[in-house]
């Protein structure tokens, strides 16, 4: 247990916690990070083959990955780094699957993120102002574009500056050069659809050289390091944050109960401003567990929409090959960096912009996320060894709906604690985009001459081959909610009490020590990939919170 008094706790170490307590300390502010998961070392966390592989066939043997295994990032990673699923249980009806992936220890998510990082525009803010569908954001890009650009200074973020209304640039690094085979697609595309290909922005792929160290995407490696240097933040690794105890009126918290994960014991850890970062149905569970309809002394939603418009973005995916340019060998053999990363892909961000959805059958906008040759195996396990791989995966935005939401079950997890119940189904407006990128997809691959194929069709493998072809990335309709791990809304930002959870500075409008800085607190999803947005909310809010008159402490 902590030994010192803290000002501010922070619940949930990964990319938002990082934030918040490295802008809380940096000002400072004593902070405690409060997680329920290990505090690894990198070599525990990142792990070695053949040891991952190992852990990876326990998982699947065991149960304890059953759902997260649907994801490709399993497959490519420590699975260690996935929550255990019979310590982490939720709840869904049989008819909506929904694949939730959560990273238990310090970092969090952080660990296996893709590392892009795209701005949302006011395009995305101010949706429901062009197309009258749910509600806009309460801020835009000009209240969070000094934090995005603090942000990609301080990540030092890779990308071009594109000059596209609808995908603000950013204070990058120079991006990433495309690959041969890359450069020949963007060319063709342009040819002949006039369609923009441009460089992905974030992360480029880590040295193999520095394998035993943090990866900078990782908070572990940036924001939470950065964080701990300054000597006014402790870690608390084990502890599950519960519920939230109000001061007497019912207008602050003055507490957080924690539950240590060994043994089960409750502690009450108090301070003056708590700052919810456990991800979006981490943070509603907490938060319904702590409202007046679940506990009479907690505090008061008005608005009555806490734990409605869970959202995810709706994807589809398509392998396809294409002639090389650069031989048999791998590029990763003649060049590591050039390995699949955030700043080591590409995008067709066709996106939300009125101009480009107008005549569309269903609202919102999608961006393609993709890459040529860098993933490829050892020519001779491909069935076409002078052909180069690639994918295109669609990103698109998902609308708030009061029907997809999360709830607290009548059932417990192992400590006792209700575990949450999600129920969340694609409608028809996600159906329809879907069939839109398809088509989109399919085009642009023969536009550019590519040809269509499942892996299987292009890969020799026979001993995974059965698993593959049942893997949901490889079918033909979108996988379930869930399955691309941006997951966001159910306490959404707004202008009044009545129709929002939180307000423009993300405070709780009965108990405005609480900040909700994390994916819950979207009113609408975007199409582009949310953490970037997540963290410069989340240094906003926080640096509001000390403000004079804020009304936090």
């Amino acid at each position: 247990m902590p030994h010192h008094s803290f000002e501010a706790i922070v619940i949930g170490s990964g990319a938002t916690g990082g934030v918040a307590a490295m802008t809380l300390a940096e000002a400072g502010v004593r902070v405690l990070v409060v997680e329920a998961g290990p505090d690894l070392s990198p070599q525990q966390a990142l792990g070695s083959e053949p040891g991952n592989s190992y852990r990876r066939a326990e998982g699947l043997l065991s149960g304890r990955h059953q759902r997260q295994a649907q994801h490709p990032g399993y497959w490519k990673q420590n699975p260690a780094l996935y929550a255990d699923e019979s310590l982490y249980p939720y709840s869904t009806p049989e008819d909506q699957p929904f694949l939730w992936t959560q990273g238990r220890q310090v970092g969090g998510r952080s660990l296996t993120w893709g590392g892009i990082t795209l701005r949302l525009s006011d395009y995305d803010f101010k949706a429901a102002d062009f197309d009258g569908y749910g509600q806009s954001w309460p801020i835009g890009h000009d209240d969070l574009d000094p934090h995005y650009s603090a942000m990609e200074r301080f990540l030092q973020v890779r990308g071009n500056q594109d000059g596209l209304q609808h995908l603000p640039d950013g204070s990058l690094q120079p991006a990433l050069p495309l690959l041969p085979e890359e450069e020949h697609f963007r060319r063709a595309l342009f040819r002949h659809r006039g369609v923009s290909l441009i460089h992905s922005r974030g992360f480029a792929a880590r040295s193999p050289g520095f394998r035993s160290s943090w990866p900078k995407s990782s908070s572990n490696g940036s924001t939470l390091r950065q964080a701990m240097a300054t000597g006014r933040v402790e870690m608390l690794s084990g502890f599950m944050a519960v519920n939230l105890v109000l001061h007497s009126g019912q207008e602050k918290a003055r507490a957080v109960v924690v539950v240590n994960r060994s043994n089960g014991v409750q502690r009450l850890l108090e301070a003056d401003l708590i700052v919810l970062c456990a991800s979006t149905i981490a943070s509603l569970r907490l938060l319904l567990q702590s409202e007046q309809t679940h506990d009479p002394r907690g505090f008061l939603d008005p608005s009555g929409l806490l734990g409605q418009g869970l959202m995810d973005h709706v994807s589809c995916c398509r392998f396809f090959s294409v002639p090389s340019l650069t031989g048999r060998k791998p590029m990763q053999v003649h060049d590591p960096m050039s390995v699949l990363s955030g700043a080591g892909s590409f995008f067709l961000p066709f996106g939300n912009d009125p101009a480009q959805c107008n005549g569309r059958s269903f609202l919102r906008g999608y961006g393609l996320w993709g890459a040529i040759n860098r993933f490829d195996p050892p020519w001779w396990l491909k069935r076409q060894p002078d052909q180069r791989l690639g994918f295109l995966i669609g990103h698109g935005e998902v609308l708030a709906s009061e029907t997809n939401r999360v709830t607290l079950s009548d059932r417990c997890d192992p400590l006792g604690v209700p575990m949450p119940s999600i129920s969340c189904r694609w409608g028809a407006n996600e159906k329809a985009m879907v069939t839109h990128m398809q088509s989109t997809i399919a085009d642009c691959i023969g536009a550019a001459g590519g040809t269509p194929a499942s892996l299987p069709d292009l890969l020799h493998l026979p001993l995974v081959e059965p698993i593959i072809r049942g893997a949901m990335a490889v079918q033909d309709d979108a996988p379930p909610p869930g399955y691309y791990i941006h997951e966001v809304g159910g306490a959404p930002m707004g202008m009044r009490e009545e129709t929002s959870v939180v307000d423009r500075y993300n405070r709780l409008w009965r108990c405005r020590n609480v900040l909700v800085v994390d994916g819950a607190c979207w009113p609408s999803s975007g199409w582009q990939s949310p953490t970037l947005t997540m963290m410069a909310i989340t240094r906003r809010a926080c640096q509001h919170a000390l403000s004079p008159g804020s009304d936090c402490g």
